[in-house]
């Protein structure tokens, strides 16, 4: 069985440090996209209508701010977690139900992937800071980033540089916020790629059928 995974950047280097998995071939999406569901859609749905010689397509992402709402597969098998967010995908085992895990409000999320655009949090504000000076650069981190009282770094078997741990503690300074760090799951990013993709954890659709933004409540499920 040949199966298509097409996953998000921010889990890449998880993903690598699972590999070899036979009969699987790899596409990873930048991390620039997850600022703009419209267009990430865009970009999942090419890149779906190129997979379509796999049985299987396995999407490694979750709602995404809507992004694969209205995705269809037209030829191959879709499957993609019930999840709203890759947050989800991070901080569950292999064994829950991934939809159960709910977000602390006042909590900004990082992780080694996440980084790879998050650190542009940095050199915005030292670009208006040079430019303006370090009133302006504080008002555009309080537009941007206002009530974020908390910055969560989640650690997975993907170490970070030490560049990255630094430039995430300095991203927690400029919010003037607490700095934590929390052990994350690579299970479930396992179970993603090698299944099983059982009714709880994951949505698995026919040729023709539509994602829908419902497919990811809790009781769809039951429906």
């Amino acid at each position: 069985m040949y199966i298509k995974v097409i996953a998000c950047e921010v889990m890449q280097a998880e993903i690598e440090n699972l590999m070899p998995i036979p009969d699987r071939d790899f596409e990873f999406v930048s991390m620039d996209f997850h600022l703009y569901p419209q267009k990430l859609k865009v970009e999942l749905q090419r890149l779906i209508d190129a997979s379509q010689n796999y049985q299987k397509i396995i999407l490694a992402f979750g709602l995404c701010g809507g992004a694969a709402n209205g995705l269809i597969s037209k030829t191959s098998e879709l499957i993609i977690p019930r999840v709203h967010d890759c947050i989800s995908i991070f901080m569950c085992s292999d064994i829950c139900r991934a939809c159960d895990f709910q977000k602390e409000m006042g909590t900004f999320y990082l992780s080694n992937g996440w980084m790879i655009t998050e650190k542009s949090i940095l050199s915005d504000y030292q670009r208006i800071y040079d430019r303006f000076g370090e009133k302006k650069a504080r008002r555009m981190l309080e537009k941007m980033y206002d009530g974020y009282k908390k910055v969560l770094f989640i650690e997975t078997s993907a170490e970070p540089k030490d560049t990255v741990i630094e430039q995430s503690r300095e991203i927690a300074k400029l919010f003037e916020a607490e700095y934590l760090t929390v052990k994350g799951e690579i299970g479930f990013i396992e179970r993603i790629i090698t299944g099983p993709w059982d009714e709880d954890n994951f949505i698995t659709l026919l040729p023709m059928q539509e994602i829908s933004e419902a497919d990811f409540s809790k009781n769809a499920r039951s429906a």
